[in-house]
């Protein structure tokens, strides 16, 4: 399928000449009904013109980047510190007769998690937060990512689950209430760094400061490549906008507000 986008991407900047050329003819021939046609020809391109940019990775990895810039948050001079370390899930897929595994977005956010925990203190409990996205009939996703690390690790290590939320506002939700009955103020944050921005904004709400750890995924891809259209070039973007939908979503809908994507330390009394 990428093999097959790549190629009806390429040639579509002769594609988009053309039809330039197409509206200059109609438009000089003037017949019967020319200005609907220029119309129609200038729509088309308008649209090829847009999926074009959109194909270019670099255009995602501006899209990422200027995301990946609005992680603003609190640090901790000493990691003794930190209390909890919290982890949101980045999906499951079915995997037949093996069962259902971790994305490796999700993967990736509980390698770094328990990194974090070894490198600070492994009596620190890793909370994952995930629910049952793919209905009741599957398992939550923090069950699949703890049962997957549970067979691939040797050492034993605090971990909670949370099997409620089903996206990150809910996460902020059912977790607020724990960090307060246990006095938590100082818990780590792990997501991808292009989600990091909207799940601050989420624990912000509830009256949560995180301390942000940003998985990496910004591509840093150089040379040629970047401005070559592509497939890949589609996903970088298609998970740029995927993220800013979702920050305007939530605005919109009230369960963050403007102040909350702004890092301003938290007075609360826990």
């Amino acid at each position: 399928m990428k093999l097959l986008v790549t190629f009806l991407l390429l040639p579509l900047g002769l594609v988009l000449c053309a039809l330039a050329a197409l509206a200059v003819v109609a438009w000089r021939r003037r017949y019967q009904g020319g200005l609907k046609g220029v119309q129609g020809v200038a729509t088309l391109g308008g649209l090829l013109a847009f999926l074009w940019v959109c194909s270019l990775p670099v255009t995602g990895q501006l899209l990422q980047i200027s995301l990946a810039g609005l992680i603003h948050g609190r640090s901790l001079s000493n990691p003794a510190e930190v209390q909890a370390i919290v982890v949101l899930t980045g999906g499951i897929n079915n995997a037949g007769p093996i069962g259902w595994l971790p994305k490796p977005e999700s993967l990736q956010r509980l390698m770094l998690a328990y990194e974090l925990q070894r490198a600070i203190d492994l009596r620190i409990p890793v909370i994952i937060s995930g629910g049952y996205t793919q209905g009741v009939q599957a398992p939550s996703e923090a069950r699949v990512l703890a049962e997957f690390f549970a067979r691939h690790r040797s050492e034993v290590t605090p971990t909670e689950l949370e099997e409620v939320s089903t996206d990150t506002a809910e996460s902020a939700v059912q977790l607020a209430p724990i960090f307060n009955a246990r006095g938590l103020r100082n818990v780590v944050l792990v997501t991808t760094d292009i989600h990091m921005p909207r799940a601050l904004a989420a624990f912000r709400a509830r009256g949560i400061d995180p301390i942000p750890a940003p998985a990496i995924a910004v591509p840093t891809n150089r040379g040629l490549r970047p401005w070559l259209p592509s497939a890949y070039g589609l996903l970088l973007t298609s998970e740029a906008l995927t993220e800013y939908y979702g920050i305007f979503g939530y605005l919109l809908q009230g369960k963050i507000r403007w102040a909350d994507l702004q890092y301003a330390p938290l007075e609360v009394q826990l």
